[in-house]
């Protein structure tokens, strides 16, 4: 009976551990490349004041959309800014992950440098 109590356990931190780090990270779109436009905006009403484009158009969140922003209003913002710039002024490569708004922009989610 141990023996078969461990064995779905096991099992289920199995399942577990591989299921749900792919739930937690589902992404529309996740792209690489070096980026090639970044255009800012000084409207309060618009959420995407700061937005990213990278080499080669690619469609970044999973529609014909090019271009994906950072919204204002996350408290990383003025951080996250600054390290794309960053990004872009040494030609890193850089993989933002988005996701759709309901409007169809991407918003970047999470994005790393490589």
């Amino acid at each position: 009976m141990k023996n078969y109590r461990a064995a779905i356990l096991q099992a289920v931190y199995v399942i577990t551990a591989v299921l749900v780090p792919q739930l937690a990270t589902a992404f529309d779109g996740q792209v690489s490349g070096q980026i090639d436009i970044i255009q800012g905006a000084s409207t309060a009403a618009s959420s995407n004041t700061f937005t990213v484009s990278l080499k080669n158009a690619p469609a970044l969140c999973g529609n014909t959309n090019t271009s994906a922003y950072l919204l204002n209003t996350d408290i990383n913002y003025k951080l996250n800014a600054t390290i794309l710039l960053t990004a872009k002024s040494l030609g890193s490569t850089v993989t933002l992950s988005s996701n759709r708004d309901s409007n169809g922009y991407c918003q970047i989610i999470q994005f790393s440098i490589q």
